[in-house]
């Protein structure tokens, strides 16, 4: 079952809650949180983001996340509490923003299992 975090929660509080709506669970079918699409006129940054999914979440804040609203390829890495990155967080957007998350992920030894996806073709200028 996916995960979802504010912004806020990933960066005040990536310990505690995530997004919840108790009506999620009255349904034998994944509800999933609602969406709406990027347009990529300009480039995305953290503060653009509302929910994001999580994909992977280990104590100290290490995290990885993907934007889910709006929906565009961008992904943020953080590692809040030990040193790894002079800021905390890393960002990955747009054009080949996959392939460049998945290699970080590795150089870091996160555990993270990939999985192929549909993209339409309209979309498919970001992982050519």
């Amino acid at each position: 079952m996916p995960f979802f975090k504010t912004t806020k929660d990933i960066l005040k509080t990536p310990w505690e809650d995530e997004l919840f709506n108790p009506n999620w669970m009255d349904s034998n079918t994944l509800i999933l949180p609602p969406k709406k699409e990027w347009d990529y006129a300009r480039e995305l940054q953290i503060e653009d983001i509302e929910v994001w999914e999580q994909l992977y979440y280990e104590g100290g804040g290490l995290g990885v996340y993907a934007a889910w609203d709006p929906y565009a390829e961008f992904y943020m890495i953080t590692k809040k509490y030990f040193t790894i990155f002079p800021d905390g967080i890393e960002t990955y957007y747009g054009k080949n923003a996959q392939k460049m998350v998945q290699k970080r992920i590795k150089e870091l030894n996160i555990p993270l299992e990939t999985k192929q996806f549909w993209v339409e073709p309209e979309d498919m200028w970001m992982y050519q």
